[in-house]
């Protein structure tokens, strides 16, 4: 049975239902599946459908091997069981579980608190989003789930500074090395960084975009305009207001990511189930289409429907399925699959759809098809860099739209922003097929430069040489070999074109052929696809990037 929707939502429903007669449903396939969807039924579902999925995970799994999703859900198992008056030989642990994660909820609070008044002491705003935003919302929550972190957001422009801050209060950052960031690697792939002053396990995220792949500083001033004031065991946040609050956790996971989609899906049925009537989803609705996360909404919100219909209204996940331009279904069948274990044509066609989807800022309009040829030539140019054949064409074409790209650089630091990983000591990882160095020359008005690369690559036990191919926009693209044999690291030599109106640049497009994963070769967890290690770069012979230089 659908819950009862109060007044001031009965025009939207019926909106909503009007728009699924007129235009017929799309079911989407299951996006939750295997022992996924057996823990969401345990931890939430009704009646003996929650008992049947209990008694099924622990059928196929000992307590023992219990994971990150089984202790984070653990409060939510007990009260299954203790509704179905179910008791074994694990439920004594099983409670001693429970206990602690209120125990680590609640301590885990003192560094969130320290860290927020050590912002707002630099006059920094910050929002608490995620799970610490579903306890201050509700207190109640904090004995029934356990959170990974807690997620502080920051704006952009304040995040290298907002860093700093928290490194002086005697916070240290964890998987990252935050002090030889440079000031563009905000505006690359990176989102958050954890820091935390007693270990991993009370780490802060201080974020600068909420959705990770969500890179529009519209949408952070929007959840800062919105933003409610709420109080976290007695201390005062900021978090986001509830339809927001609602969009990020709909918008965030991808169907690959079966963990995420089960924490995400959790933090949605307790906004619901506890505010549901208080939801405004017309607000809902614009935000997530607006931004281009109603695909990701509508999949997510399926797997609460499909389980708990009452929590959603009626149409919904259809009218957001169809908010989109076409291609919906391809798009998430090809979002199902692990990133890793994408073919090179699954890759091409994420990148497609995905780019295709973010020119249509608002619901797809009859009047949009008029613009569809148009915005598919340009989704295929941006997403050339995947396609999986001319590879040498597309490295010029990647060259091409590096050179004509105006970037948000907010210093003169070389830009490692397309297809390199995080700074380390010694310079910096490619972590894709193709990258690109884009290195400022400031007012220098001659057409063309000598830049050299430092590089070692990647060559794991059994492999004698590396392939890689090079272009600077003058000549032709230099194929290189660099083997075992040869002095290292292994210098690049190019003839590079001077391009830009205003800020003057040089670019380096890069390609790997023999790219490789650590993880793939037993070697380490690192699930890099590892090519090149940049060590250096100059230009005319002046250095422009070294380890010394990156590091303030």
């Amino acid at each position: 049975m659908r819950r009862v929707i109060v007044p001031g939502e009965v025009q939207r429903a019926s909106y909503l239902n009007r728009s699924v007669e007129m235009t017929g449903t799309a079911r989407l396939p299951t996006v939750l599946r295997g022992r996924f969807l057996t823990l969401f039924r345990a931890a939430l579902g009704q009646g003996q459908t929650a008992v049947d999925a209990y008694r099924d995970w622990r059928a196929s799994e000992p307590l023992d091997a219990a994971d990150e999703i089984v202790y984070r859900t653990m409060p939510l198992l007990v009260a299954t069981i203790d509704r179905a008056g179910i008791v074994d030989a694990d439920t004594r642990r099983m409670r001693g579980v429970v206990k602690h994660v209120w125990l680590s909820n609640a301590t885990r609070v003192r560094d969130l608190v320290e860290a927020n008044r050590a912002l707002a002491s630099a006059g920094i705003a910050a929002l608490l989003i995620k799970g610490g935003a579903l306890f201050a919302r509700d207190e109640s929550y904090m004995a029934k789930r356990m959170t990974g972190d807690y997620d502080l957001l920051v704006r952009r422009a304040e995040a290298p500074r907002a860093i700093d801050v928290l490194r002086q209060a005697s916070f240290r950052s964890h998987g990252m090395k935050v002090e030889l960031f440079s000031e563009s690697d905000y505006d690359r792939d990176i989102h958050a960084v954890a820091m935390s002053r007693a270990g991993f396990g009370r780490a802060i995220d201080l974020h600068w975009r909420a959705i990770f792949w969500l890179d529009d500083a519209g949408f952070t001033e929007e959840l800062f305009r919105t933003a409610e004031r709420a109080k976290l065991l007695t201390h005062e946040v900021l978090i986001p207001g509830l339809a927001e609050q609602l969009a990020i956790a709909a918008m965030r996971p991808e169907p690959a990511d079966q963990k995420e989609m089960v924490f995400r899906a959790l933090e949605v049925v307790h906004l619901l189930e506890n505010y549901g009537d208080k939801v405004d989803w017309e607000r809902f609705r614009s935000i997530v289409t607006g931004y281009n996360g109603g695909l990701f909404a509508a999949q997510l919100l399926d797997v609460v429907a499909r389980e708990m219909p009452a929590l959603v209204p009626d149409g919904l996940v259809e009218q957001l399925l169809r908010d989109g331009p076409p291609g919906t279904s391809i798009e998430l069948a090809m979002r199902a699959v692990p990133c890793a274990q994408r073919t090179p044509w699954q890759h091409f066609w994420v990148a497609f759809f995905g780019s295709l989807r973010a020119q249509f800022k608002g619901p797809f309009r009859v009047l949009d098809w008029l613009r569809l040829p148009g915005a598919a030539i340009a989704a295929l140019d941006a997403s050339a860099v995947h396609f999986p054949l001319r590879h040498d064409a597309i490295l010029k074409r990647v060259w091409q739209q590096a050179a004509a790209a105006t970037h948000p650089l907010r210093g003169q630091d070389v830009w490692f922003g397309q297809g390199f990983s995080i700074p380390e000591d010694e310079g910096r990882w490619t972590d894709h097929q193709f990258a690109v160095v884009e290195v400022p020359v400031g007012g220098q008005m001659q057409a063309s430069a000598a830049v050299e690369l430092a590089v070692i690559p990647f060559l794991p036990p059994g492999t004698e040489s590396f392939r890689f191919a090079a272009y600077a926009g003058a000549g032709d693209i230099l194929q290189l070999i660099a083997g075992r044999n040869d002095p290292m690291p292994f210098k690049i030599a190019l003839n590079a074109k001077i391009v830009g109106s205003g800020t003057r640049k040089i670019v380096v497009a890069l390609r790997m052929l023999d790219t490789g994963r650590p993880m793939d070769l037993g070697h380490s967890i690192d699930h890099r696809l590892l090519g090149l290690f940049v060590k250096s770069v100059s230009v005319n012979g002046v250095p422009v990037f070294t380890p010394a230089v990156a590091a303030p």
